[in-house]
């Protein structure tokens, strides 16, 4: 009786253990009831600095105009990327003293996760600590504290002003297509698999963009050391930004672009950020000859591209970055150093905030501009200019000037928006004004700071006959800021 009452156990328990083996295993729970939301955002912090690391202001520079369809506050804030001198235009913008710093295209992406219909009433704000967030799309609740609108006019810009801006009442994850544009600037973002975002106002795309402009140091000082040929990166981080932890910078490059596209380039190790003006490394400013060639260009972005996915973008979202700043980042000629700046730093002075739950990934590149030897040389050239020569160069470039537009008035536009250049556009362009233009992108920024730190009447005459003189900020009443809500376009 035991030996069939344990043959009875042992039958049932084998035929217990065959029957789990063979059973259909336990569906996994769908990815639609546990994946989050993702969201994604990319952009870059643009700064330039002098040869004792000190941000020269006036950067209000524009070298990727958006389409007309993007929100702004004034048309005449940001600087166009032209080579007509400023004495053709009416109301041109001048170098807001203030502006320190560029806040360049920041896209966010959405990422619903697979087969979750449409997210609706979702609200996202962005708030800019020492800035002005003052282009935007699609439209948005946005607050300027300093800036008119519609009026040329603008205050001061300091570390204690906060802008605003937020979309409220988004609908997440149909199928929206964004207005028509061929603008590479905004076509290259949209090369990105991402759900589609549509405001109350009926305006829509596939991201949401902004852009500003700040009174804010980047984190890194990057002074020149003459003697030895070496740049010195110093940390300027505000002290309770580091208290609790430390701001690893993972990624950093020296690029040297020369104006035939030839590239050379050489990484620098990481550094840690802490409070205060801290020494963390040098490198050497130099490369050889050898060192330049055009197949740069190209290993260049790929190590980008590669620190871009391990901070963790998507690869056709770091494609998309790269493509969009492909002229600025890789073939404007300049000494410049990229780096990957620490989340930390963006949201201290960045805070996003989303109404509903998500992974938020903020991948921002800084770009420090620095004002180079051969830029010094120039400069000092322009200051031992005499104001005869001065004032007959720029006669003769305005005579010219309004010459070839009055025989070819449709091809000057061109020249106005920076599509072309004046030589190109048969322009005689004087000496003089060559070597204005050979500064580059932010030449009128340091015109006025080489004037400031060394006054020359040669720097004086010029600034004057070209109406390169900055803006002076008048103190706007709080009530008068500026403020958009929606849809309309200013």
């Amino acid at each position: 009786m035991k030996r069939k009452f344990f043959r009875s156990v042992l039958a049932f328990a084998i035929g217990l253990q065959a029957g789990n083996l063979s059973a259909e295993p336990t569906p996994p729970q769908t990815p639609n009831s546990t994946a989050p939301l993702v969201v994604h955002e990319w952009g870059t912090f643009t700064s330039l600095q002098n040869a004792q690391g000190e941000a020269i202001g006036g950067i209000n520079t524009d070298d990727e105009p958006v389409p007309s369809f993007v929100h702004r506050f004034y048309n005449y804030q940001l600087i166009r990327p032209t080579e007509a001198p400023n004495s053709v235009f009416k109301g041109i913008p001048s170098c807001h003293p203030d502006v320190t710093m560029r806040l360049e295209t920041p896209v966010v992406y959405f990422h619903p996760p697979p087969g979750q219909p449409a997210l609706r009433d979702v609200s996202l704000s962005a708030t800019f600590h020492g800035g002005w967030l003052s282009e935007f799309y699609p439209g948005a609740e946005s607050d300027a504290p300093g800036v008119q609108s519609n009026r040329m006019s603008f205050g001061p810009l300091r570390s204690s002003t906060v802008s605003t801006l937020a979309w409220n009442g988004l609908s997440v994850g149909g199928d929206w297509v964004g207005p028509m544009t061929d603008a590479h600037v905004w076509t290259s973002p949209r090369a990105v698999k991402a759900a589609a975002v549509r405001t109350a106002h009926g305006e829509q795309e596939q991201f949401l963009f902004y852009r500003g402009v700040a009174h804010i140091d980047a984190p890194l000082a990057i002074s020149q050391v003459a003697k030895s040929e070496e740049l010195v990166l110093r940390s300027q981080c505000a002290p309770e930004m580091c208290r609790e932890q430390a701001l690893k910078v993972n990624s950093l490059w020296l690029v040297d672009i020369r104006t035939n596209g030839e590239v050379a380039f050489r990484p620098i190790p990481p550094v840690t950020l802490s409070g205060g003006k801290k020494f963390l490394t040098r490198v050497s400013s130099l490369f050889n000859p050898a060192d330049y060639n055009t197949g740069n260009r190209q290993i260049l972005e790929a190590s980008l591209k590669r620190a871009l996915l391990a901070e963790g973008l998507f690869e056709d979202e770091a494609q998309a970055l790269l493509n969009t700043w492909e002229s600025s980042y890789f073939k404007s000629a300049g000494l410049r150093v990229f780096f990957m700046v620490p989340r930390a730093w963006t949201d201290f002075y960045l805070p996003l905030k989303l109404s509903t739950p998500a992974e938020i990934t903020r991948v921002m590149v800084g770009r420090i501009e620095l004002e180079t030897p051969k830029q010094q040389e120039v400069l000092r050239q322009i200051a031992g200019l005499s104001k005869a020569r001065i004032v007959e160069d720029a006669k003769g470039l305005m005579k010219s000037f309004n010459e070839r537009v009055k025989a070819d008035g449709k091809g000057s536009e061109k020249v106005y928006t920076g599509g072309t250049s004046l030589a190109a556009f048969g322009v005689a362009v004087p000496r003089s004004y060559e070597l204005y233009l050979s500064l580059g992108r932010f030449r009128n920024a340091l015109i006025l700071d080489e004037a400031r730190r060394r006054p020359a009447a040669g720097l004086d005459s010029f600034i004057a006959q070209y109406r390169l003189g900055g803006y002076r900020p008048v103190e706007q009443p709080s009530a008068q800021s500026a403020s958009v809500k929606g849809g309309p376009r200013l």
